[in-house]
């Protein structure tokens, strides 16, 4: 007899209350060894009225928490995530994590962004699950405070702007994705940040000649109010010497040290610097969506495996040559290739044509195969598509996508017919037909506005042009990608 499953205990999850306090902080007792920062921020996060603490009960028992904070107007960020050792391991955090999602869709977030530890799987899993995508990789460092004269100069109001255009155009802050770092916590660096932490006193620049060379941003950690480097970026002279100013800045506030959570690049400097005190501890930070992509119709990571699938060949090229050239062996070119295909690049023609093969043995003709096959290849060059999108049946086989037809082709043994469309909206011009026998638009799929009609219907015979086919299949593709785009 089968065992069966033990089942999830199940968990509620609540706003957090004062009385829960002591089984929290007694909680925090078993995390990262009794260093956990949650005795430090427990009653500054209760006390938050802009976001939320919530606290995690198992049989009525606190067991766990999750913070939610309004970083900025817009800038939702999750953070604080515990649960008790004893309940670890049992993928019970996606039930804390889906009310923490709904507490955040509450703040009317433009986006929802967290961090976590380079190494830590269940969160970032959680993450891909949830449909965040990586904005940005950072080294967090801490140097011993000291004292050394000033290499920079602390940035005065009418620096903000100057300040501002340096920040956007340097290669530190892109590494971040915008993102300007305190502790472990990144939000978005716009003028307005940059002005507040001018008034502060928190912006550091080097100017030669009144042009501006380097600059510095730092600000007070939440936890324990350390002094955090954020953002710093010049040459690597300068950056070094703005790296010494911040821990003489840390000397002058008599504290033992200071932070930093850069991007790589800038944070070797910086370590180079002074900040070595700790090796780096390494974070990953996540925001929801994939930047800049509007997920209508067609998701991020779909686009980007038809992107791969269209461009796989020259990708795969790119990979076999870097490795090849860095083995410290010599390799077989081909041995590379087979390596690359079989765990980077997935060979995306390899279980089609296996799928497709019984099909397109039931023509008889060699001609008539090639040119079968030919609209297969032009549609998984073109567009991307693969054995996901396919179905088949004993003589036919059909393309989706975005559960639209995208080609349907049924096979006989001396011809086979195809429907291209309408998956790719408008896009077959009647007035300029292919070089085919039998070619049909369909008419209840013709577009007013172009005159285009959306799907089209031709049966294919031997002697017809195989490569008008192509360029037929070829013009359907670069319609579906506009339709793709505007979609």
């Amino acid at each position: 007899m089968a065992k069966r499953g033990r089942k999830k205990p199940r968990l509620k999850v609540r706003r957090a209350r004062p009385e829960d306090r002591g089984a929290i902080l007694e909680l925090s007792k078993h995390i990262w060894g009794g260093d956990d920062y949650l005795p430090l921020v427990w009653d500054h996060w209760l006390e938050d009225e802009e976001g939320v603490l919530l606290t995690v009960l198992h049989k009525g028992r606190p067991v766990g928490m999750s913070k939610v904070t309004l970083l900025a107007p817009g800038e939702v960020w999750l953070e604080g995530l515990r649960l008790h050792p004893d309940l670890q391991g049992q993928g019970l955090s996606s039930q804390i994590n889906r009310v923490s999602y709904r507490e955040a869709q509450k703040l009317n977030p433009k986006t929802i962004r967290y961090s976590t530890g380079a190494g830590n799987e269940a969160s970032r899993r959680l993450a891909e699950h949830r449909g965040f995508w990586q904005v940005g990789r950072a080294l967090w460092l801490w140097g011993a405070a000291k004292r050394q004269r000033p290499a920079g100069r602390v940035a005065e109001l009418s620096d903000v702007d100057r300040v501002y255009r340096f920040a956007l155009e340097s290669l530190s802050l892109a590494s971040t994705s915008g993102l300007f770092a305190t502790g472990w916590r990144f939000r978005s660096l716009t003028r307005s940040l940059v002005k507040e932490l001018v008034e502060k006193g928190r912006v550091l620049i080097i100017t030669r000649r009144g042009s501006l060379k380097a600059a510095a941003m730092w600000d007070e950690a939440h936890v324990d109010k350390d002094i955090c480097l954020g953002f710093v970026d010049g040459s690597e002279a300068h950056i070094r010497a703005l790296a010494g100013d911040i821990l003489a800045t840390a000397e002058a506030a008599g504290q033992p040290d200071a932070s930093a959570m850069l991007p790589h690049g800038p944070a070797e400097i910086v370590r180079d610097a002074g900040f070595d005190l700790e090796p780096p501890g390494r974070c990953v930070v996540y925001e929801e969506g994939a930047r800049g992509f509007p997920d209508e119709g067609e998701g991020f990571e779909e686009h980007m495996q038809r992107v791969v699938r269209r461009s796989g060949s020259d990708v795969a090229d790119a990979i076999v040559e870097k490795l090849v050239e860095s083995s410290p062996r010599a390799v077989l070119p081909e041995n590379v290739r087979d390596f690359v295909h079989r765990t980077m690049v997935p060979d995306s023609t390899r279980r089609l044509y296996n799928a497709i093969g019984p099909v397109e043995d039931l023509l008889r003709s060699f001609e008539l195969r090639n040119a079968f096959r030919a609209a297969i290849d032009a549609l998984v060059e073109h567009m991307g598509l693969s054995e996901e999108h396919l179905t088949t049946g004993t003589a036919s086989v059909s393309f989706a996508y975005g559960g639209e037809q995208v080609a349907a082709f049924r096979v006989y043994r001396e011809t086979f017919h195809l429907r291209l469309g309408p998956g790719a909206g408008p896009w077959y011009d009647p007035s300029d037909p292919p070089a085919l026998t039998s070619i049909e638009p369909v008419a209840s799929t013709k577009d007013r506005r172009s005159g285009r009609f959306a799907e089209v219907k031709l049966a294919y015979t031997k002697g017809d042009d195989r490569d008008a086919l192509v360029a037929l299949v070829a013009d359907m593709a670069a319609a579906f990608e506009a339709h793709v785009r505007s979609s």
